[in-house]
């Protein structure tokens, strides 16, 4: 062993990952952890035992908590890092990830704080501030370097994890309302809201973001909660994290959590079906659902349902998530990440996995297609099919209210709104036409 990073629930030390001398890692759970009334798994590939995980289990999993793509080169250049080395990315950043863990250094709630974007970038105008905000990730992603700050969240796209205060400065886990201010979370503080901006190649993001996501929820399907941010210049997302949660004290706790990537054993690299080395199918996406319970899994049928109709070809192993809660049994996380591809003429618009055995875009699909995602599952075609018809009645049903909710946010364009909630009820009546 040539080093040791030690991986934290808050002050609890939940395990070690031991480096080898040829770089291999191995995870071994902390004695004490193991004999916790209410300890979790890191991972439903990383059960709850003495003996440690090797390099090939703890690798894919570790890998799945980083950004991607032009984000980790931007992140890692400015730490001084290798890509590669990602433990040491972790040990850097990883103070609020993705789920309830933080490496290398416990969080401990005494000196957790949060700065104003106000006072951040020394501004009195929240507008600008979050503007500056923006402009900022460009430069330097999730805010590294900056003191106090270590926050890593999964992904290509440029995002950043903030908290919401309330007017007596207190974090509050609710999407952001009148007299709230938006804050960086310092000290190893947890986040409550993600918050992406907009992105010039994909106009109308923040909107069609919003509106998929709200019609899911109208359709009945758990979804994560999300409102438009407007600074001086630009909109935003902001989702409310699921993985976070208020105490019976009213305390702000973490949630942990895991992609369908890590609870795969697959890197971020094949989180799509189709590459040299293939990554989640279809099939075996839906049998994720073995972790939860038989609730749970049709409401993942009901996510890749939605995912389908409303044509979010990048609904990716990345794009579905368990939730591993103390002392309880995996649950399915709320369906988060939707936006239709039908607004964008230049995005790639074949799904991420493969339907009925082959690349499929969203005008392709047809009703045998459904009963040949039923026959894989082993649920009957014909029930499968009534669920797609109900989605879509549900769908078209909510249509004016949700469309008109979202246009009434401020910083909503709403040209941007009809439009997505015109193709995509075109594409879901053109799929149940063909049932």
């Amino acid at each position: 062993m040539t080093a040791s990073v030690p991986i934290w629930f808050d002050s609890f030390a939940v395990g070690e990952i031991d480096v080898a001398a040829d770089g291999s890692l191995s995870l071994r759970y902390a004695t004490r952890w193991l004999r916790t009334a209410g300890a979790f798994p890191l991972s439903v590939t990383m059960l709850l035992h003495a003996e440690p995980y090797p390099s090939d289990v703890i690798s894919p999993w570790l890998a799945n908590l980083l950004p991607e793509e032009q984000q980790l080169q931007v992140l890692t250049r400015s730490l001084g890092l290798d890509q590669s080395d990602v433990l040491a990315v972790l040990s850097e950043i990883g103070g609020d990830t993705a789920g309830a863990l933080s490496f290398g250094a416990a969080t401990e709630r005494a000196l957790w704080s949060y700065e104003p974007l106000t006072s951040f970038y020394e501004t009195s105008d929240p507008l600008l501030a979050l503007e500056r905000h923006f402009e900022d990730l460009g430069r330097r992603p999730f805010l590294v370097g900056a003191e106090g700050v270590r926050q890593s969240l999964a992904g290509g796209q440029k995002k950043s994890a903030l908290a919401v205060l309330d007017p007596e400065g207190r974090p509050v886990l609710r999407l952001p309302e009148e007299g709230d201010v938006l804050a960086v979370p310092l000290n190893g503080a947890p986040s409550t809201l993600i918050v992406k901006p907009d992105n010039p190649n994909l106009p109308g993001i923040t909107e069609n973001e919003v509106w998929c996501l709200r019609m899911a929820q109208a359709c009945g399907i758990d979804a994560a909660q999300a409102s438009i941010l407007q600074s001086s210049k630009r909109t935003a997302i902001a989702v409310l994290r699921y993985d976070r949660r208020i105490g019976r004290s009213g305390q702000l706790l973490r949630l942990h959590q895991e992609d369908f990537a890590q609870a795969n054993g697959i890197p971020p690299g094949r989180k799509y079906e189709r590459g040299t080395l293939p990554g989640l199918d279809l099939k075996t996406l839906l049998e994720t659902g073995r972790y939860i319970n038989a609730s749970d899994a049709l409401a993942l049928l009901d996510q890749v349902i939605f995912n389908i109709l409303v044509a979010n070809t990048d609904a990716h192993a990345k794009n579905y998530s368990l939730i591993l809660p103390i002392d309880a049994a995996p649950r399915l996380a709320p369906l988060y990440d939707v936006s239709t591809v039908l607004s964008w003429p230049h995005v790639v618009k074949t799904y991420a996995q493969s339907i009925d055995g082959k690349k499929r875009r969203p005008d392709m699909v047809a009703g045998r297609h459904w009963e040949a995602i039923a026959r894989e599952k082993g649920y009957r075609p014909t029930d499968v099919k009534n669920r797609v018809q109900q989605i879509v009645d549900a769908m078209v049903a909510n249509k004016a209210k949700v469309t008109r909710e979202v246009g009434a946010l401020p910083g909503a364009t709403k040209g941007y709104v009809t439009q997505t909630a015109e193709t995509v009820e075109g594409n879901a009546l053109r799929m149940v036409g063909r049932l």
